[in-house]
């Protein structure tokens, strides 16, 4: 989208967005009305980048309400370019008032964007940030994965994606401790069950996985589901990226790591149950 003849309304919005993120960022470098790349058609009213995270962010001034529809037109266009973009909407703090404002500022976070709103003095406040699309994960995508988990663990997984949703790397973070609940859990009730030893069952997490993986085999699939995932996950965290490609390599990864931490907790869960243990998570 070109933002050529902006309104008086929109540059007024972009100007405050500019000074909210040059105080947020260290003054990056800003480009108005500047592609990003001839392989993109939008041409967003303001765009930087965030060198630490070599994520391109685009920003886009809005008097129709915190949701655009261009946002949605051309997500599927940001999702698929091979460096990572954030995208901001700015408006009014009044737009946000609304019935419809609520709803649309409600949908946007879920779908990954950021917003900033803009008072009657021209100061921006970032209500909340924005993620990389290409890290964003639908909540129909999020749901069914809750489906026969207790209360016990429903519980902070779905913190977990809530983390996700401002933090991907956290929410991978949050998720892998959910596991690691659990790890400890059916350690704890193998040991009560005469299964593994008392001694084993107070270990780490991986050298928990490997005693449970020698004494049943049934489960050795899961148990190894678990163990890969947690091997994933210290890969995932520990290396951070050394450019942008680099960047949407490691972004991409982080939301199949999301995916498949899920994955994990049911396969685990069933697994734990199918050999007699609670297949819950540990609260100590």
């Amino acid at each position: 989208m070109s933002t050529e003849g902006l309104t008086p309304g929109h540059g007024f919005l972009r100007d405050a967005a500019k000074i909210c993120f040059a105080e947020l960022y260290g003054k990056p470098t800003m480009y108005v009305d500047k592609p990003l790349s001839p392989d993109l058609e939008w041409v967003p009213a303001l765009r930087f980048t965030l060198n630490s995270r070599h994520t391109h962010v685009f920003v886009e001034p809005s008097d129709n309400g915190p949701y655009p529809g261009m946002f949605r037109m051309r997500c599927q266009d940001v999702m698929c370019y091979p460096e990572p973009i954030s995208i901001y909407c700015v408006c009014h703090d009044m737009a946000i008032r609304t019935k419809r404002g609520q709803a649309d500022l409600k949908h946007m976070k879920s779908h990954g964007f950021g917003l900033l709103t803009v008072n009657q003095q021209g100061i921006a406040h970032v209500l909340f940030p924005a993620i990389p699309l290409v890290q964003w994960i639908p909540e129909a995508d999020f749901k069914p994965h809750l489906k026969g988990l207790p209360s016990g663990i429903c519980q902070p997984v779905s913190h977990a994606f809530e983390d996700y949703k401002a933090n991907p790397t956290n929410g991978v973070k949050s998720l892998s401790e959910v596991i690691e609940g659990m790890i400890t859990k059916a350690g704890k009730d193998s040991a009560a069950k005469e299964g593994i030893t008392k001694e084993e069952s107070k270990k780490n997490p991986a050298n928990v996985l490997d005693s449970l993986y020698q004494k049943y085999p049934t489960a050795r699939s899961a148990i190894g589901g678990a163990r890969k995932f947690n091997s994933e996950y210290r890969n995932l965290i520990h290396h951070w990226p050394k450019n942008k490609k680099d960047s949407y390599k490691k972004f991409n990864s982080c939301k199949h790591q999301f995916l498949e931490g899920l994955q994990t907790i049911q396969s685990l869960r069933k697994s734990m149950k199918d050999i007699g243990l609670s297949g819950n998570v540990s609260r100590s």
